[in-house]
């Protein structure tokens, strides 16, 4: 949900940087149970976390925001 006077931009860089949190959590917890029950699931959990930042930051395209020029790939 938007934040009051947030733009479409803002909104998605600040779903990244919560989806980014919730990252960090989950690695930590994947950590604890390598090689236990919940591990695997875990590690897929990640991955998606992964895959929901990057489609947020092609809607950032989409929006028109480049990366900075030191994060750019033009190849």
């Amino acid at each position: 949900m938007a934040l009051e006077g947030e733009n479409k931009v803002e909104t998605i860089k600040r779903i990244r940087k919560l989806i980014d949190e919730i990252t960090v959590e989950v690695r930590a917890e994947k950590k604890l149970l390598d090689r236990n029950p919940g591990g695997r699931e875990l590690a897929l959990v990640v991955t998606k976390l992964e895959e929901a930042k990057m489609w947020a930051g092609k809607v950032l395209g989409e929006l028109g925001h480049k990366l900075p020029e030191k994060y750019r790939d033009e190849a």
